[in-house]
């Protein structure tokens, strides 16, 4: 009888590749009979000194959620740095008490125990000796990573010229960074494309269940990632962290209302109903002094903490609130008492946005993409993301402001100084291309050329005091050009943008027609 196995080629994790799997058929024989071996895969996790995140197979995500923080090299070769947010990548699980001072590390078959101030450890109760004593910082718990990362069986390489510490894992090929059903006719991207008559059909109740199974406690939703399929209930054990709050981010909350609305219509089952005003409830409680909306809400940290206008956030949770205030048919059954909290929340964001306008020289702009909850300044968001004027998120207020019948003097002056910055700011006579380069990482690098048939462009961020476009790469310094940007962020982030194309050759003049405003 043939048996089926695959093996993974170790010498993958010598020379960097994210993952080698070989599988072959072979018919044993009474002498050479081979046990069947479980699939696996390899994952390369990287740390790279001065920037505040970690990479799995090439996908970087932030070390510490919102809150900048940076591994730290000792000594030559000695890197620090917690591992709460990179175990889960791995599919592993992870867990540190303070009170105890204790950390629990799983990845495959191989758990780790660890005290803080202490070079002792364990691996599956056989004791092993850490390079440096874990330490205790701000509630996390900070390791000595390439010892730790050793015992757990992974491959480990300092790169001195790069400033980099690379872990090659040899896992179980069924560890999933989250156990989502994926795919499929309604995903987390689609819920709110569908055709009209799915929102009446049993598999729009379905999806709405769906939506309803994973709202959290305090009545908002997680942010899910786009394939996740929403006809399928949502395991919420796979989300931790701040992967597991609650969040305006990515349309998360508004979207998921605007569905339940939608269904509800339709079908007007009852706990589509209670889910949906737990909801709203959510949007009026999370909103702040200001007027604004934070990205996360409760207990945000670090730049989630921010009044944020990225995403669309705050035009989103005004949408809703603007249909719940003017009694929307699909949103007629929220009772008096909180269509009036909504008109109140409506108006005071309506206000947070012309407050917020940003100004150099006494002259309007546009917006920043987040803004400090506190002073109401612009604010940095990822450390590539500097306080700025923002291109593309501009672009979104101004469309959110258009929308509203019979604008007010203020709002008419908002968008037409926004319009007349727009204009002002754009970006003729250059274009991006990439060039193929299979010596690169990502096998191709993006250039800016001059070409004078070009259309024209906007920078993603423009600088506050001199009003220029603004690059920057993960480690927060300003760069003079785009070519001065780091490799990664260069190729793998929008410097630039077109999203004010429509909005000043066709929006705008249909705007000033329909108000019969006369252009500035």
């Amino acid at each position: 009888m043939s048996r089926s196995f695959c093996v993974v080629s170790i010498a993958s994790a010598l020379i960097g590749v994210a993952s080698l799997t070989a599988c072959s058929s072979v018919m044993p024989t009474a002498a050479s009979a081979v046990p069947a071996r479980s699939p696996q895969l390899l994952k390369t996790v990287a740390l790279i000194m001065g920037e505040p995140n970690f990479s799995v197979d090439g996908a970087y995500q932030e070390l510490e959620e919102g809150l900048y923080t940076q591994p730290e090299l000792r000594n030559g070769t000695l890197v620090m740095a917690p591992l709460g947010d990179i175990v889960p990548y791995l599919g592993g699980q992870y867990r540190y008490s303070v009170a105890e001072g204790r950390v629990q590390l799983t990845l495959g078959d191989k758990t780790l125990l660890a005290s803080v101030g202490q070079r002792n450890a364990t691996v599956n109760g056989a004791p092993v000796i850490l390079e440096a004593a874990v330490e205790e910082r701000n509630g996390s718990a900070w390791v000595p990573v390439s010892s730790v990362w050793e015992a757990m069986g992974a491959f480990v390489k300092w790169d001195k010229a790069r400033q980099r510490l690379t872990g090659a894992f040899v896992l179980p090929a069924g560890v999933k960074l989250a156990d989502f059903a994926r795919g499929g006719p309604v995903t987390e991207e689609t819920l709110l494309s569908q055709k009209a008559g799915f929102y009446g059909s049993a598999d729009g109740v379905r999806m709405a269940d769906v939506i309803v199974g994973y709202q959290n406690a305090d009545g908002g939703w997680p942010k899910l990632e786009k394939t996740v399929s929403l006809l399928t209930p949502v395991n919420k054990e796979a989300l931790s962290g701040f992967r597991s709050k609650s969040t305006i981010d990515n349309d998360s909350t508004t979207k998921q209302l605007v569905a339940l609305a939608k269904v509800h219509a339709a079908s007007g089952k009852p706990s589509h109903q209670e889910s949906f005003l737990r909801g709203l409830d959510y949007l009026l409680a999370a909103q702040h002094p200001s007027g604004g909306w934070q990205q996360f809400w409760p207990q945000p940290q670090g730049y989630k903490a921010r009044i944020t206008f990225n995403d669309d956030a705050i035009a989103n949770v005004l949408e809703v609130l603007r249909d719940v205030a003017e009694r929307k048919p699909e949103m007629a059954f929220v009772d008096a008492a909180r269509v009036a909290k909504a008109r109140d929340a409506y108006n005071k964001g309506l206000q947070l946005i012309l407050t917020s306008q940003i100004r150099i020289d006494g002259k309007k702009t546009g917006w920043a993409a987040q803004y400090d909850e506190l002073t109401l300044k612009p604010a940095m968001g990822r450390a590539f993301e500097l306080p700025s004027i923002s291109g593309d998120e501009s672009v979104n207020v101004l469309r959110f402001l258009m929308s509203l019948p019979q604008p007010s003097s203020g709002v008419v002056d908002a968008i037409q100084s926004g319009m007349a910055w727009f204009d002002a700011a754009k970006v003729s006579g250059i274009k991006l291309i990439q060039v193929n380069d299979k010596t690169l990482e990502f096998g191709f690098d993006r250039r800016v050329v001059a070409d004078a048939s070009a259309p024209p462009l906007w920078a993603r961020f423009y600088d506050l005091e001199s009003g220029r476009p603004l690059f920057t790469s993960r480690d927060g310094v300003k760069k003079a050009a785009y070519a001065d940007v780091s490799y990664e962020r260069r190729v793998k982030y929008n410097w630039y943008t077109s999203a004010a194309t429509e909005l000043l050759t066709k929006e705008y003049p249909a705007w000033l027609a329909r108000n019969k405003v006369a252009a500035r």
